[in-house]
Parts: structure tokens; sequence; C-alpha cells
């Protein structure tokens, strides 16, 4: 059964509520578009998804059907049930202003971080919002054998659907990626969508 639902406007910010136990789908509708994604306990918000320690639990900087991102507390938040793409980033921060006028000289850009403060606003949250504690979904880096950070082109088709989750009940907020400067949304940033249910709607 489907809870709530919405369409995530291209280069813009949604948030909504996930009860423990209910299914969040991310969906990307037009495919190779990448989706910002922080988390935060709902009744605790000193309590979020951070990249770092969710990369220390499972010994590893690749996410996959199975895995969990975890708390800055160590604790699972989200687990991964379905993964069409199996491309995820959790070593980079989202971008934000500072990265649009280091990197390219742009000031005035839309940015994640500002998207995902977006979506914290449209709740009426005061939740405080940091790029580093951003899980870059459907993004495709990887890290070099020297250390290198590249961003390749995503590939993935429309429709590739993230199914994950909630083991505790949250606030997520998504930003559908507005990077048209890098490879990363292929240079054309589009809209992606979220659907949270029960299990019982199937896949």
């Amino acid at each position: 059964m489907i809870i709530t639902e919405a369409v995530i406007p291209a280069g813009e910010g949604r948030g909504v509520r996930v009860a423990a136990g209910q299914l969040l789908d991310v969906i990307d509708l037009e495919g190779s578009q990448v989706a910002d994604l922080v988390a935060y306990d709902a009744d605790n918000p000193e309590e979020y998804l951070s990249p770092a320690h969710t990369a220390a639990v499972n010994t590893s900087l690749r996410l996959k059907v199975g895995h969990s991102v975890y708390s800055n507390h160590r604790n699972p938040l989200l687990t991964i049930l379905r993964d069409d793409v199996g491309e995820h980033d959790i070593v980079v921060p989202c971008c934000d202003p500072e990265r649009y006028a280091y990197s390219y000289g742009v000031t005035e850009h839309r940015n994640c971080l500002n998207n995902l403060r977006q979506a914290r606003d449209l709740l009426g949250l005061g939740l405080v919002v940091r790029g580093e504690n951003a899980w870059n979904v459907f993004m495709h880096n990887r890290v070099t054998a020297d250390g290198e950070v590249v961003t390749d082109p995503a590939t993935h088709p429309a429709g590739s659907t993230m199914t994950l989750r909630a083991e505790r009940d949250l606030v997520v907020l998504i930003s559908a990626c507005p990077q048209d400067l890098s490879p990363c949304n292929n240079y054309d940033p589009t809209a992606m969508r979220f659907v949270v249910r029960t299990e019982e709607n199937g896949r």
C-alpha cells in the first residue's frame, strides 16, 4: 500500500517522514540522474546518516543489496532491499555553493546542499543539514588505484529504482541533483520520484 509519493522537480529538494518498517523507493524517472539523500532519527535528529560510519561498519565503500546505511552512532537507519543501479558514492560531500565557485567560477547555481535545506524547510523542521552527511545515490564515482576520485557519466536507464527499508522512524531529505557542469547527471539534470509504502504493495 502506498503511504505517500511525490515527484522531486529537476534541481530541487523534497522530504518525507518514513516510519520504521516502511519502504522508501527512490526512482529515477528519466535515467542518468543522481539523488543526494540525508536521513535523521525522527525522535532524535542529533542522530543522522553518516557516510563515514557507513563505510566503517560495512568495511566497504561500495553499497550493495543487503547493506545498511548507518548513523553517527553506528545504528542502521536504512537497509537496501533493491538496487537497479549498483553505483553510489559515500566519499564526497554533496555539491554546495562553494563547489561551484571553487571548481567552476560560478555563483548563484542551484546545489544539493541548498536543495536539502529546501526539503527541510518545506517540512517545517529545524534540522541541521550538512553536505558531508549526504549519500550520493546512483552517483558513478570511483576511486582509482592511485586514490583519485573520478566522476563517470551516469548510464542507468529511466525507471531505475532503489528500495530502502526504514529501520526506525526517520525524516529523509532528497535532492534531485542540479549538477550540469560535470558528468554526474550526463550534464542534464532531471526529476526524481519517491514512494513510501508498505510491503503489501509489492515491488
